[in-house]
């Protein structure tokens, strides 16, 4: 059994292609999506029954905007 890389010292692109590789390891996606977050704070994550509408129109006015 190997031991866990350190998901500290791990690139936001090393901690994905980690995540996507071991899929079952709950540890690996918390550090992703903690830096992830550390990265973006304004981030947000949206729960299936949430109505993204507000957020996608705004998401298009600011691309559109930078264009």
């Amino acid at each position: 059994m190997s031991a866990k890389p350190d998901f500290a010292t791990m690139s936001t692109i090393e901690l994905r292609a980690y995540v996507l590789g071991h899929r079952n390891d709950e540890e690996a996606l918390h550090a992703y999506l903690d830096k992830l977050h550390s990265e973006s704070p304004r981030s947000r994550v949206y729960q299936p029954e949430d109505d993204v509408s507000e957020a996608i129109a705004e998401y298009m006015q600011h691309k559109n905007s930078n264009a």
